[in-house]
């Protein structure tokens, strides 16, 4: 299948010279820790986002109308880990060399690292924006990785950017000292805390923790499972929609987004709502991308 095929939104692919944002798939699960099937989630957010309609009532724009969206069909992507891993970070390499977000399409938490690893190179003052059930900075077990160690990997890179973490809920003994370790650059808003807020203003903390560029991590079980249940492991309590929208609403008037993944998505077999609200999560994105003003612009 040839790259600009299964569209994103149902409309025809954008060449990427003239993209704002490059959609690429990274079907990848063989990291998962439970529920596997991720690897066909970039499939089932690029049919449901065909059903989305393509006005945005918030920012009162149409994407489609203004800006090009470049996509990469997920069938193109190699069947080898390895391989994938090098397909996905040229990819994104490719979208900042031409000026466009890239937006990757998990696939397990392991693709984050990927991307951010892409980005760090050519942003050392990059920092990570993490929407997560999960801490993800867990020791391996018996020297085999998966992605609840994804951030864990983050830290260790030369020159490792500031991990902000919303949402967590779940997270082990040694993820919770590690995040209390005044050494490394972590600040974690727990979702206990959040809850407890008669406000907002933990938001304001969130985008004072942030510097641009942002990378922005949204791990679907950061989430609460009414609005998407299909995910590797639910956990109760999470973020509500409106809740998640206004945060990175609020991130992106503020600090300019210069990458997206959103992961953990397993696609069920007999409801379309998760993979319908994943596809309109990143829209709503990159709505607010578009209409902060804060994008490159393109040559």
């Amino acid at each position: 299948m040839a790259e600009d095929e299964g569209h994103f939104l149902g409309y025809e692919s954008a060449d990427l010279a003239d993209a704002y944002f490059s959609i690429i798939p990274a079907p990848f699960d063989a990291a998962a820790s439970y529920i596997t099937g991720q690897a066909a989630a970039p499939r089932k957010i690029l049919d449901a986002s065909s059903l989305i309609e393509d006005y945005d009532e918030q920012t009162g724009l149409s994407l489609v109308d203004m800006v090009g969206i470049h996509t990469i069909a997920p069938e193109s992507a190699p069947d080898q880990p390895g391989q994938l891993e090098s397909w996905v970070k040229e990819r994104v390499a490719a979208a900042l060399d031409a000026t466009a977000v890239p937006v990757i399409l998990g696939g397990d938490g392991t693709v984050t690292l990927w991307g951010i690893e892409t980005l760090l190179a050519r942003s050392p003052e990059l920092s990570v924006l993490h929407v997560d059930s999960n801490s993800d900075l867990d020791d391996p077990d018996d020297d085999e990785e998966n992605h609840h160690t994804v951030m864990r990997r983050v830290l260790e890179l030369k020159n490792p950017p500031s991990i902000c973490q919303v949402g967590v809920r779940a997270l082990s003994r040694d993820a919770f000292e590690r995040i209390m370790d005044n050494s490394i650059s972590v600040e974690t808003f727990f979702m206990a805390d959040i809850e407890g807020q008669t406000d907002e203003s933990w938001q304001n903390l969130v985008v004072d923790e942030l510097r641009t560029p942002v990378y922005l991590s949204i791990d679907l079980t950061g989430l609460d499972p009414s609005v998407i249940p299909a995910v590797g492991a639910a956990e109760p309590g999470g973020l509500g929609w409106w809740q998640l929208l206004r945060l990175l609403k609020k991130v992106a008037s503020r600090r300019r987004i210069a990458a997206i993944d959103v992961t953990e998505l397993c696609p069920a077999e007999t409801s379309i709502q998760s993979d319908l609200a994943a596809a309109r999560l990143i829209y709503k994105v990159m709505n607010y991308i578009q209409s902060s003003g804060k994008m490159l612009a393109k040559e």
